[in-house]
């Protein structure tokens, strides 16, 4: 580890001057890291470690981060056997981003999608979604992985399965003749999916020779949390202001939480607070789920009203009519209207629960399916609050970016 520091310390040193137009210099940087996985100097390489010179504070934020969860996740690879290099696939995959959402859907530091998360076992729903539990997704990812390099011979073809899917990979080795080599056939890869390898180099580049390039790392200081059980709904507003603690703080520290509400369960839900609000927390007992504002007279908490009622989910009585689609004229005995979807390329059933606040085993229920598997054309029932019909109903006529706003919302 020593030994690859000093040669890694030597490049930078001797070649610290710019780079611009030297493909051998970045390469001989590249090879000089030491990684299990080929790092192949290109030009889709080059153009995004370009786009990260060009936006060098976004970097050196990344890079301050870094300090932060490379060493979790590295240990979490190596209690799998897996290259440690493959650290830096979440930073270049989402930036330490875990409200980004992919055009595929995925979601938290790694990306991963629906039907792979629900696979190794987070827990995705209207309300909770364990692929921005870092520690989760971490392992997850980790065993994911391990299964990929079961089915591809280089970790350049797993690493880009892992940010598409297998099947897109396999097609993509049929067109480019049956080779094997990644960059024989990334250009076969959908242009979406051509994002994982440049990305994955340019991020381990960015990591070891940052300083060849002045970009300072920035200073990072993760908030000292602990962690709480809350057991009753409220909701991380409600929260904060209990705590007497910035929204936007634990919001961040709770990004597993979709629409910032913790949902009731017969188990309580772990939550992130600041640690220098823990005596807090176990004074006000469950006084904090009724309180909407800090009302303190010599030292007794005075709890009001919710912030928000707690909320209600009724079961319809029939959910079997059959009404036109689009129509909504199939009402139930709860107040529930009916709206249809027609599914686009690209949708899948997780999504499309999402973007209507349902739950996917009602979605499954509604239109009697054994699995996730939908098809383009395909006409979904599904049911909504009568209140909000119009907004719901007007859903299926979105364009593609319109929906996508709406989950990034969530």
């Amino acid at each position: 580890m020593i030994g690859r520091t000093l040669t890694v310390l030597l490049s930078i040193f001797l070649c610290a001057q710019s780079v611009t137009g030297q493909p051998e210099l970045y390469q001989n940087r590249l090879d000089n890291i030491g990684s299990r996985i080929k790092l192949t100097y290109n030009e889709p390489v080059k153009a995004v470690i370009d786009d990260y010179i060009a936006h060098e504070g976004r970097i050196s934020e990344i890079l301050g981060k870094s300090g932060y969860y490379l060493e979790v996740i590295e240990d979490t690879l190596k209690k799998y056997g897996l290259p440690t290099d493959l650290k830096f696939l979440a930073p270049a995959l989402s930036g330490y981003d875990n409200w980004l959402v992919s055009d595929d859907g995925g979601s938290g530091f790694w990306q991963m999608r629906y039907i792979i998360a629900r696979r190794y076992g987070l827990k995705v729903n209207s309300y909770v979604d364990e692929r921005r539990d870092f520690l989760k997704a971490t392992g997850a990812a980790a065993r994911y992985l391990c299964d990929l390099k079961k089915s591809f011979p280089s970790w350049e073809l797993a690493i880009a399965a892992f940010y598409s899917d297998e099947v897109e990979v396999n097609k993509a080795i049929r067109k480019a003749e049956g080779k094997q080599e990644y960059w024989s056939l990334h250009e076969y890869l959908p242009l979406r999916h051509q994002k994982a390898m440049p990305h994955f180099v340019a991020m381990a580049y960015m990591h070891f020779y940052h300083e060849a390039h002045k970009i300072p790392v920035k200073r990072y200081d993760p908030v000292d949390q602990v962690v709480v059980n809350v057991k009753q709904w409220s909701t991380v507003y409600q929260l904060s202001r209990a705590l007497e603690t910035d929204y936007e703080q634990l919001k961040e520290l709770n990004p597993l939480f979709k629409k910032q509400v913790i949902p009731f369960t017969t188990v309580a839900y772990p939550v992130h607070i600041p640690k220098n609000k823990l005596q807090r927390f176990k004074d006000l007992g469950d006084s904090i789920y009724t309180y909407p504002k800090q009302e303190i007279e010599e030292g007794i908490v005075v709890p009001a009203k919710p912030i928000v009622p707690e909320p209600r989910v009724v079961e319809p009585a029939n959910r079997s009519g059959s009404g036109n689609p689009g129509s909504g004229s199939d009402d139930n005995a709860s107040g529930e209207k009916l709206v249809y979807y027609t599914v686009r390329s690209g949708d899948f059933l997780g999504k499309i629960a999402d973007l209507y606040d349902v739950g996917l085993s009602d979605m499954k229920r509604w239109n009697n399916l054994r699995s996730d598997r939908i098809n383009a054309g395909q006409k979904l029932k599904v049911y909504v609050p009568a209140s909000k019909y119009s907004y719901y109903n007007s859903i299926n006529s979105m364009t593609a970016a319109q929906k996508k706003q709406i989950i990034n919302k969530d």
